[in-house]
């Protein structure tokens, strides 16, 4: 079972320590270290609607936050670093509504770089308090988040992490070194979230959407030298399977074989974009190179079949098979090719057996492809730190933007294949 963050902050104990707040009070800037000697008194003082600005410098804590609708920004996102020493659990791990962090880099936690959550964990082990209840559906969940100009290596597990939470943006960040995945978006029905202009690599997975369903979109962004690129996917170690509705649109794919990677458990090495047991997935426009294993999967896991995920308009190459679909059941589930510019696929003449439209024809239900075997794990504190990455324009002077409402969802129109 995944962990969740070890903090006893629940998002209903924080809603009502804000009630005090007077409501017509303007936002304020709150300087760290010049008004706040760190980032968590800043946090602890901060109003919803507040800006905590941090100046560059090296920050060894873990922060908490509680109260909604503020903005943690760096004035330089290589600057302001955040470095747990590979001690502390969390760099940011965020339980309430509105939050947004930006411009900052956030290294050497031993499970998570920036974390929004709407569970908390209730004993070590992390099992949830009610467990049954289905965090990430209806009120239990985190209503608004962003990660903007971030970048996170080296944490213990995740990157950028959102659980049980909806209404987010993921974007202009850079995630690598971590042994589970760069961006994560998981358990959440409907999630209603943005992945964009990201790069994640050397990785064990760039991204990972773990019963994620509902409005996902991960569009024009890298995922490079990863063991694996991209998978949105059903597992029953979480609840709300089946995954459902994410669209990986327009996005380069590429060399996701990198050796010096840390391993996940039970993990995959060589591919592009694995849809595993996922359903009513688009998987359009995408450039998929360069891979050990396959482009473009569709496969079963858990012991559930994909169904009903389109395959359309992805341009692939040097792939050691370029399209793959397996499934457990004598029926195709209406998963379907088309449009796809490629040389090799496992079943044969994949977008004639399984066209998009209709017209299926008979189903041989596993074909002959297997993965690589991955090669020995990397030690995540070892990968090397990443060049200096773009800053967040006007990062001193652009006024406070708290993560509220629902994001602008991309037209796959207007998304084509990226060049290489």
């Amino acid at each position: 079972m995944r962990r969740v963050p070890a903090f006893a902050i629940a998002i209903l104990v924080t809603a009502a320590l804000n009630l005090g707040c007077g409501g017509d009070d303007p936002p304020l800037t709150l300087n760290v270290p010049s008004d706040h000697p760190n980032i968590q008194a800043a946090v602890d003082a901060a109003r919803p609607g507040d800006l905590i600005l941090i100046a560059p410098g090296t920050y060894h804590e873990s922060v908490e936050v509680a109260t909604e609708r503020i903005v943690l920004r760096g004035t330089d996102r290589n600057q302001v670093i955040l470095d747990g020493q590979h001690t502390r659990d969390n760099g940011i791990a965020v339980a309430a509504n509105g939050v947004a962090v930006e411009n900052m880099t956030i290294t050497g936690y031993r499970q998570n770089g920036l974390l929004f959550s709407g569970a908390y964990a209730a004993e070590e082990r992390g099992a949830y308090p009610g467990y049954g209840q289905d965090y990430g559906a209806g009120d239990l969940v985190i209503d608004g988040y962003r990660a903007s100009y971030v970048t996170a290596y080296n944490n213990g597990t995740y990157g950028l992490y959102a659980f049980a939470a909806r209404n987010g943006i993921f974007e202009n960040s850079y995630a690598s070194g971590h042994p589970d995945s760069g961006f994560y978006v998981g358990q959440c029905r409907p999630c209603n979230v943005v992945l964009r202009n990201l790069v994640a690599e050397r990785n064990a997975i760039g991204y990972y959407g773990t019963n994620a369903s509902g409005d996902v979109w991960v569009v024009e962004s890298v995922f490079h030298r990863n063991r694996l690129g991209i998978t949105p996917n059903s597992q029953d170690a979480e609840r709300l399977a089946p995954q459902s509705d994410t669209w990986v649109v327009g996005n380069l794919v590429t060399d996701n074989n990198e050796p010096d990677t840390p391993e996940i458990p039970m993990g995959f090495f060589g591919g592009g974009i694995a849809v595993g047991a996922g359903t009513s997935n688009k998987i359009l426009n995408n450039r998929v190179e360069g891979h050990l294993g396959a482009g473009i999967l569709v496969i079963p896991l858990d012991d559930r079949d994909p169904e009903d995920n389109e395959i359309r308009g992805n341009l692939l190459a040097n792939n050691r098979v370029d399209l793959v679909a397996q499934l457990l059941g004598a029926s195709p589930g209406t998963n379907c090719f088309a449009a796809n510019t490629f040389a090799t696929s496992d079943p044969a003449n994949i977008e004639s057996l399984l066209p998009c439209g209709g017209g299926l024809q008979p189903w041989q239900p596993s074909g002959t492809y297997q993965p690589p075997t991955p090669p020995p794990t990397a030690d995540y504190r070892q990968i090397p730190a990443p060049a200096p990455q773009p800053q967040m324009p006007d990062a001193l002077t652009a006024p406070a933007l708290p993560a509220t409402g629902t994001p602008t969802f991309p037209d796959p129109t207007l998304i084509g294949v990226p060049s290489r």
